[in-house]
């Protein structure tokens, strides 16, 4: 992995990432997140339906992007496709502005742990044995998980707005001026 320091970049001579790159490394972290993440949910909502379970599985995925971020400087997505994430100096960006970039999908996925917590000790739960059964249930006894559904697509939809007409041509979403960060393609 490249590493950028403040004199090797400059604001002249920096690849912004695009859309479509962002969205690729979007895509390939969603995958690697919901493939470890559902594996383990799955088997703890067929098999044992513990709240500590659930748990540590939904701490691992609420910090991957913000420890990858601030340590590596991209997440496996990213890396994949050359993306480095930066601060407004094109310096590495530390915990504290990983979290910031990764506050829409942060706090969705805390407001779900109070609902797990809930559902894994919800006797009307406890007894359905299928995976989609537990997911009705869980529609039926908690609504609020589609309101919480609704407003993230709609602050991730907006995110993805302001990106698309970012007039200063740096590829900025909205959690990036939030955390006065950039996406930069890294050069081989």
């Amino acid at each position: 992995m490249i590493e950028y320091s403040k004199s090797s970049i400059t604001g002249s001579n920096v690849e912004y990432a695009k859309f479509w790159s962002r969205a690729g490394a979007y895509f390939i972290d969603g995958i690697i997140v919901s493939i470890f993440s559902s594996a383990f949910n799955y088997i703890n909502i067929m098999n044992f339906k513990s709240f500590l379970l659930y748990l540590p599985i939904a701490i691992l995925a609420i910090l991957y992007k913000p420890y990858m971020e601030s340590k590596y400087g991209a997440t496996f997505g990213k890396m994949a496709l050359n993306l480095k994430v930066t601060d407004h100096n094109f310096n590495q960006i530390g915990l504290k502005q990983s979290f910031l970039r990764s506050i829409f999908f942060i706090f969705p996925a805390i407001f779900y742990i109070p609902i797990y917590f809930l559902a894994f000790n919800n006797e009307a739960l406890a007894d359905l044995t299928g995976f989609m059964e537990f997911a009705q249930g869980m529609i039926i006894e908690y609504p609020i998980q589609t309101w919480i559904s609704n407003i993230s697509f709609a602050i991730i939809l907006a995110d993805i707005i302001v990106l698309l007409v970012n007039e200063l041509k740096t590829q900025s979403s909205l959690h990036d001026q939030i955390a006065k960060t950039y996406v930069i393609q890294e050069r081989n």
